[in-house]
């Protein structure tokens, strides 16, 4: 089984986002042997998503309504196969305290490659709904870009 771990700052936008839509995507395309989750590098254990991100998912058929938030857990990352941040400073923090996984650890918008800060997937948080609705754009055509090439490395 290959697990795939999403990390942003709160884990209550852009990871839970990206957590619902390669979900979406698997199922859609029959992917099987994947499993998908996320996490935050600072998020309190338990928070619900955001609502704004909670009503574009909902926009695009993708439930996150019942999505908590959670601390970085090192046995999920140890056992992870790839890990996907928003932003370099996700990469240099699990760098700092999870050397052991810094090999798997790329930015999403990034990858193959591990840091470009134009790359960058920006924190909606605290904005308006049509910033929500284009960070969904962004990670909805990132994941749905890199999905075939993932699925061609777990086989």
């Amino acid at each position: 089984m290959a697990e795939i771990v999403f990390i942003c700052t709160a884990n209550m936008c852009r990871s839970p986002m990206a957590e619902g839509i390669m979900k979406k995507c698997i199922e859609e395309k029959r992917v099987e042997g994947v499993t998908v989750s996320s996490m935050g590098t600072h998020a309190q254990e338990g928070n619900g998503a955001t609502d704004y991100a909670v009503e574009v998912c909902s926009e695009h058929g993708i439930d996150i309504s019942h999505h908590h938030s959670r601390p970085l857990i090192p046995i999920i990352l140890k056992q992870s196969w790839l890990i996907f941040t928003m932003e370099p400073v996700h990469i240099d923090f699990i760098d700092l305290f999870f050397p052991q996984v810094a090999d798997r650890v790329y930015m999403l918008a990034a990858w193959p490659g591990r840091k470009h800060k134009k790359a960058t997937v920006a924190d909606p948080v605290g904005r308006s709904l049509q910033v929500y609705r284009k960070t969904f754009r962004i990670l909805e055509n990132t994941i749905e870009k890199l999905l075939p090439e993932i699925v061609v490395l777990q086989r």
